[in-house]
């Protein structure tokens, strides 16, 4: 293998690494970790014939410990399936802005030690309103393929977005994303100038970087489902 050919392996499984997908803490638990021995190859927990390295939660806070000695701090979340540890490995500070009571959205990657599963974060974000657990729920439901659920996912997010689009202005854009894609993503340009907003290119980037969105090729974006 050439070196290019072998640049190019490993930014193609840097970014397969990108995407996070929406999971109960049940899944991670019940779900089977395997470890890759390949450098470039992550670990990974199967659900449902996917191969989850990295993972997208909304869950609240129901434990909150600090280091004291150890080499990690550490929170507790519950979604309602299940509970998992999440710890913050020589990042002291990492949970600073979050309490026991706060939902959050959590993008990490799923570790086991032992016979436990943790996770260890990427992006950790307060969620104002505590409605989007509700909303996360019945979005499993629907990629579990129970279709009758469609209407009421579909409801229950316009009700929560109507709400919560000043807090989180990022929920127009993925919406739009998801609208203006006829199949093969839709068009960078075409979301910013539909948004309105100034700041849309930068709302853009940090959807990537939470792994909420990606760029299937140059312009062309679509949400993770």
């Amino acid at each position: 293998m050439s070196q290019k050919e072998d640049l190019y392996k490993r930014c193609e499984m840097m970014q397969k690494r990108q995407t996070a997908y929406k999971v109960k803490i049940k899944d991670l638990l019940d779900g089977i970790y395997v470890k890759e021995a390949g450098e470039w190859t992550p670990n990974y927990i199967e659900i449902n014939e996917k191969k989850v390295s990295r993972a997208n939660i909304i869950g609240a806070v129901v434990l909150k410990q600090d280091a004291q000695g150890a080499n990690h701090s550490n929170i507790i979340l519950d979604d309602g399936s299940g509970k998992i540890s999440v710890r913050g490995f020589d990042k002291d500070d990492f949970f600073r802005n979050v309490d026991v009571g706060d939902v959050v959205l959590l993008v990490g990657r799923p570790r086991q030690f032992g016979s436990e599963k943790y996770v260890v974060p990427e992006i950790l974000k307060r969620i104002e309103n505590k409605r989007w657990i509700d909303v996360r729920k019945l979005e499993l439901k629907l990629n579990q393929n129970n279709k009758e659920n469609k209407n009421e996912v579909n409801g229950a997010a316009k009700a929560v977005e109507i709400e919560s689009i000043e807090e989180s202005p990022g929920i127009k854009i993925v919406q739009l994303v998801k609208s203006l894609d006829p199949g093969d993503g839709a068009d960078i340009n075409n979301i910013i100038s539909k948004s309105e907003r100034k700041d849309a290119e930068k709302i853009i980037q940090n959807l990537l970087e939470e792994g909420e969105i990606f760029e299937v090729r140059s312009g062309k974006l679509k949400v993770l489902e």
